[in-house]
């Protein structure tokens, strides 16, 4: 038997075990629910509403409704004017809150019929309206000529220059930002978690001594982990592929739609950590001598992955700092730090290359280290085994 078919018969055995439980396919639903969830309900909650609409009472305010459109489209204030007939039926219509504002204009002056205030914003679009039409109407009256009455009203146009503008980073990024780290991060955990109770289970019940009586343990540590790797790269790629058509049909703003291109780089980065990050949590789980014990040999995994998922929050508020730049090149970081990067904005590809380059190689040097370790320790009986004794312990 070659060395790659006995891979792929382990890694086969493992992906049938995962899919053959309800484990993987809970979680996925959960994951799915939860990513979606969590882009439709906001969506659904944020939606836009309607023009705010303002009643007309009478011919005198009808003839303000041309300047009511151009004072709120000058302001960007979504208005759509109505004719009421009159001011007993305005008032039937705002009672019973079909209308949220009348206008009256007359002689006296000007009246706005509401069940309790004017909105702020349509208040400003009344009296910008308002304003304008009666500075024409002065001047109008003083023989002063047409034109320079609408040169008069012309609206100045502001310049602004920023001397220290804020990077221009929507609020749609830091979601996916968010939302991609803690993918990452969970997916990480969990996945590395299952290697290594794979590797103690195999270990404390004998299984490992009768599989490596026909295979050798290094075929027997990669098919486990390409097996379960396996599993967890589909289970990512349902989950954001369950999340990009979720916002593509619901529309969010809080995620835009071109967020997609942010997919290869979560699965590329989590297939990159999760090699990494698996072949050392499997040489975690061949330490133990009890599966109690998996959680406390492969802490310091675990601790690498909760503070990188942590200092995440850090990074949000400033991704461009030299300090997040740096951590983004560090292998056992960068599966969670570079990706947020990408998300809140553009990244040199040369970065992504240096960092995708430095894990692999930090990844040949775990590989390296945890076969050693795997291969001495996986039929070593008695108890728990330290890492410098499972190094030291010969074949």
């Amino acid at each position: 038997m070659s060395p790659l078919e006995a891979i792929r018969l382990v890694a086969g055995r493992e992906v049938r075990e995962r899919l053959q439980g309800r484990v993987i396919w809970i979680t996925t639903a959960i994951m799915v629910l939860a990513v979606v969830a969590a882009i439709v309900i906001p969506a659904l909650l944020h939606q836009p509403s309607g023009p705010n609409k303002i009643g007309l009472v009478g011919d005198a305010a009808q003839a303000a409704g041309p300047d009511i459109a151009a004072a709120a489209k000058l302001l960007k204030v979504p208005v759509r004017t109505v004719p009421v007939a009159s001011e007993e039926q305005a008032k039937s219509e705002v009672r019973a809150g079909r209308l949220p504002v009348a206008l009256l204009l007359g002689p006296s002056g000007t009246t706005a019929l509401v069940q309790q205030a004017v909105p702020s914003s349509v208040e400003l679009v009344i009296a910008y309206a308002l304003q304008a039409r009666h500075q024409a109407e002065v001047l109008s009256a003083a023989n002063v000529p047409p034109q320079v009455i609408a040169q008069t009203l012309q609206p100045i146009t502001i310049r602004t220059d920023a001397l220290a503008p804020a990077p221009n980073i929507n609020s749609g990024r830091y979601v996916a930002a968010f939302a991609s780290a803690l993918l990452l991060y969970v997916s990480l955990l969990t996945y590395g978690q299952l290697v290594a109770s794979g590797v103690a289970q195999e270990k404390t019940s004998r299984t490992a001594e009768v599989l490596l009586a026909t295979l050798r343990p290094s075929q027997l540590l990669a098919g486990k982990v390409t097996g379960i790797g396996a599993c967890a790269l589909g289970q990512m790629a349902v989950t954001v592929g369950a999340g990009l058509v979720a916002n593509a049909l619901a529309h969010s703003s809080l995620i835009p739609a071109t967020t997609w291109a942010l997919l290869p780089a979560v699965l590329l980065w989590f297939l990159l950590g999760y090699v990494l990050y698996s072949f050392a949590f499997a040489a975690a789980g061949s330490l133990v001598s009890r599966q109690e014990e998996v959680n406390m040999v492969s802490s310091p995994f675990t601790v690498l992955l909760v503070g990188s998922y942590l200092l995440m929050f850090a990074a949000l508020s400033d991704p461009n700092a030299p300090w997040v730049v740096g951590l983004s090149f560090v292998p056992p970081l960068a599966p969670i730090f570079m990706p947020v990067r990408i998300a809140l904005g553009s990244v040199p590809a040369w970065q992504v290359a240096a960092s995708a380059v430095l894990i692999l190689a930090a990844t040949a040097g775990v590989i390296a280290v945890a076969a050693r370790i795997y291969s001495r320790a996986l039929v070593r009986s008695g108890g728990r085994l330290s890492w410098r004794a499972a190094w030291r312990t010969p074949r």
